[in-house]
């Protein structure tokens, strides 16, 4: 994807994703509703050129008497299903994420990273640990991985980063190849699969899906890996299993797109600079015992270039006039 239409879509990229709610019948009322939730989307939206824009579903209210409204957004390929909550009165929306009150309103997400057996580096005992959704086709993918970099560098024993691999296969038709490459890399250790995947990025632009098994299997080899061993890692259902596993938890978390961080449980949508990772870093460093209990990483919505998707919509409160 274009950094242009990465522009154009940023509105759509910091939206949560909804959960499909129970179909129910729509009351004349709720229909009005819908034709409102409409009629704004498409005033503050419509200047992107949506291809799609469709009010799928309002729910109930909640016990506090808020709605959920469902909305489908796509522009070519892109699609993301959005959600949006209606005041009790009918008269303001809410639009984007909800968290729990908490001082570590992250916790729930740290519970459903899965991190065993990923690649990790940095200290075992670092405050900080990093998780990042990524796919080694991704070019802002590419970009963050020097961010990361230089910040394991210039502070070490501060964060631990661990690899989840997220190739986006409708955009990207060699990034399950290189994500099954590298589960056979790591499989031979995290500082091996640290070399492929900078060796992998440095040779990006000149992969193609029709060279890319040979030479991943070369960039496998130069990065420390056993060509015998990555051979007979390859040609097991349960690499490629490994893969859909991790792409399937990153889908629970709500990942849509590449790169995808989460420092500490908090989630961070798209590639960032690295003086921002810093600060996020830094703060997260301040809460130890938060942090020592994951295994996981962040949630807010500082977020940048991303494959798949595009930068996020911040919280902002508007009004629907009746």
């Amino acid at each position: 994807m274009t950094r242009h239409l990465g522009w154009v879509l940023f509105l759509i990229g910091g939206l949560a994703v909804a959960q499909t709610p129970r179909p129910r019948t729509t009351s004349a009322p709720d229909a009005a509703l819908k034709a409102r939730v409409h009629a704004f989307l498409d005033r503050s939206l419509g200047w992107q050129g949506l291809d799609k824009l469709e009010v799928q579903s309002i729910s109930a209210p909640d016990a506090s008497g808020l709605r959920t409204a469902t909305v489908l957004l796509a522009k070519g390929t892109q699609t993301k299903t959005a959600t949006y909550y209606i005041t009790p009165d009918g008269k303001e929306i809410i639009e984007g994420e909800v968290n729990k009150l908490s001082g570590d309103p992250w916790a729930g997400n740290r519970s459903l990273i899965d991190t065993r057996g990923v690649p990790a580096e940095g200290a075992a005992n670092a405050p900080v640990t990093l998780v990042e959704y990524s796919d080694l086709e991704c070019p802002y993918c590419k970009e963050e991985s020097t961010a990361i970099e230089t910040l394991l560098n210039t502070d070490p024993g501060k964060v631990r980063v661990l690899f989840k691999f997220f190739p986006l296969t409708q955009i990207h038709p060699w990034s399950m190849p290189a994500a099954e490459a590298g589960v056979c890399v790591a499989e031979q250790g995290s500082d091996k699969f640290w070399n492929f995947e900078k060796a992998v990025f440095a040779a990006q632009d000149q992969i193609t899906l029709a060279t890319a098994p040979r030479r991943l299997r070369e960039l496998a080899s130069e990065a420390g890996a056993g060509p015998s061993a990555y051979d007979a890692c390859l040609a097991k259902p349960a690499t490629h299993a490994a893969v859909e596993a991790s792409i399937a938890n990153g889908k629970k978390l709500g990942v849509v797109s590449t790169p995808t961080l989460f420092i500490n449980g908090r989630l961070i949508p798209g590639a960032i600079p690295e003086d921002q990772l810093r600060l996020l870093v830094d703060h997260e460093a301040r809460f130890p015992v938060l942090a020592s209990s994951a295994q996981a990483s962040l949630g807010g919505k500082p977020g940048g270039q991303q494959c798949g998707e595009c930068r996020p919509l911040p919280k902002i409160k508007h009004l629907l006039q009746p």
